[in-house]
């Protein structure tokens, strides 16, 4: 085992079974109230009112936590989930008859049992992230108190350019100074944006789109590191016997974490002596 995966193993093995034990404990705690609630309208089956609720919540929340480990997120799941147990701690809580103490008793371990599902579910998030680099990283609270206005022109040009990583964030942001500053020098601190060029403003706007395509590396770099990979894939499909299609070849390359455009896929299939065919 990975040494650094240890810690994550043994914290599971001991977080799966309170987990599951918090859930058992919640659907005995409501059993008797949803059943005594069920009795008028199902009789000698009302018992099975309180079970099929608490297995359907136990369903759901399993089904979510899977799509977010396989970074497949589908928020109604959740929603649904917390409904039902929204409406059982509600019933419970009525049954109290307004005793504070009793109400209390009644929603403690399911707000236990939501709070710790959340913490799983955050710490699935984080790792598929970091794994598939589709998190985006926040901008740090200090930066946006010390320096407000900059952060969120920061903020906004990770969203627009699809900006996972702080540091790269950071690295469009000084591109962008540093021609604005050129700019400036030129054509004068607040007329460069209507002296300069239309080009140079264009190229301005563009720079940001093309550092975050790009990346860090030049393109002539990135280029050799995608041809590399996509010999790699085609060599190991090769040694087991598997044909690959294009569009198998930029699943693949896109798995490790390449981001190509169809247009570049065609340039890369011809590169590495790739042939169309169908997917």
């Amino acid at each position: 085992m990975n040494p650094a995966r240890r810690p994550v193993v043994v914290a599971s093995s001991i977080v799966a079974p309170l987990v599951a034990g918090l859930a058992v404990l919640g659907g005995i705690g409501s059993f008797g109230t949803v059943r005594d609630l069920a009795v008028p309208w199902f009789g000698a089956l009302a018992w099975i009112v309180p079970v099929g609720i608490n297995l359907g919540i136990l369903a759901l929340l399993a089904w979510d936590l899977l799509l977010e480990y396989t970074d497949m997120a589908w928020p109604v799941l959740r929603w649904v989930a917390w409904c039902f147990v929204g409406a059982t701690v509600a019933l419970n809580a009525a049954a109290a008859h307004g005793h504070t103490g009793a109400m209390v008793m009644h929603a403690a371990m399911p707000v236990l049992f939501v709070t710790v599902l959340e913490g799983v579910r955050h710490l699935i998030r984080r790792w598929v992230g970091l794994t598939v680099q589709t998190r985006r990283q926040r901008v740090p609270l200090a930066r946006w108190l010390l320096s407000p206005w900059s952060s969120l022109t920061l903020w906004r040009r990770m969203i627009l350019w699809d900006v996972t990583a702080y540091s790269r964030g950071l690295h469009l942001e000084h591109l962008h100074l540093r021609e604005v500053a050129r700019l400036q020098e030129i054509h004068g601190r607040w007329m460069w944006r209507w002296r300069a060029p239309l080009s140079e403003r264009i190229a301005l706007r563009l720079q940001a789109a093309e550092a975050a395509f790009s990346g860090d590396a030049p393109t002539q770099d990135r280029g050799e590191q995608l041809v590399h990979a996509a010999q790699a894939i085609l060599a190991e499909a090769e040694q087991s016997g598997v044909r690959l299609s294009q569009m198998d070849l930029a699943a693949q390359l896109r798995a490790q974490g390449y981001r190509i455009a169809n247009e570049r896929l065609r340039w890369l299939a011809s590169a590495v002596g790739l042939r169309r065919e169908a997917a």
